[in-house]
């Protein structure tokens, strides 16, 4: 499968692949930070190791097609975020994007930014008819981020918490579909 993360460049940022070098950076600015993961499928980085064993497996499944993003605020190289096909189902006709960035860069439109560009690229560069999110119902700002770019809410689905296995969690499931331009 070629490689489908493609250097995408908007007004405020850019979005690229990760390299080894991101690590250290990316857990100082959000990998290791309880509020950016809060509401994640996964808990805080305890070590910058644990961050670089991440970004590795990201970089190793490049040539495999992955979608994995490192988005950067113009004009540095810096890392803030990422924003990543965590279920991709080319089969079905739709992937699942998963994103976060760091608290410093929250409440600027930046991530809305990033995921109308991901969304867009993915539209014009696959075969998909629609990306689906989703939000934990406590994380409204998630929420306002999604529908600003463009998703709308599907419903709620109640399912295992994943960070405690005797909890459970509401999510609102968001989708936005292919543009009938390109279709």
């Amino acid at each position: 499968m070629p490689v489908r993360t493609r250097t995408i460049r908007t007004e405020r940022l850019v979005l690229r692949q990760f390299s080894e070098e991101d690590a250290p950076v990316a857990y100082d600015n959000w990998m290791s930070d309880p509020d950016v993961t809060e509401f994640l499928t996964w808990s805080p980085h305890r070590s910058s190791y644990e961050s670089c064993r991440i970004v590795r497996s990201w970089i190793r499944s490049y040539p495999q097609g992955s979608m994995d993003w490192c988005i950067t605020v113009l004009p540095g190289p810096e890392p803030v975020g990422s924003i990543t096909a965590v279920q991709d189902h080319p089969d079905e006709g739709y992937c699942e994007l998963g994103f976060c960035i760091a608290k410093k860069h929250w409440n600027k439109g930046l991530m809305t930014e990033a995921l109308r560009a991901v969304a867009e690229y993915i539209f014009v560069n696959t075969d998909y008819m629609w990306i689906q999110t989703r939000y934990d119902k406590e994380n409204e700002a998630s929420g306002r981020c999604q529908e600003k770019a463009g998703f709308k809410s599907v419903g709620e689905v109640l399912l295992p918490n994943p960070k405690d296995a005797d909890a459970m969690r509401t999510y609102v499931m968001m989708r936005v579909d292919r543009p009938k331009t390109l279709r």
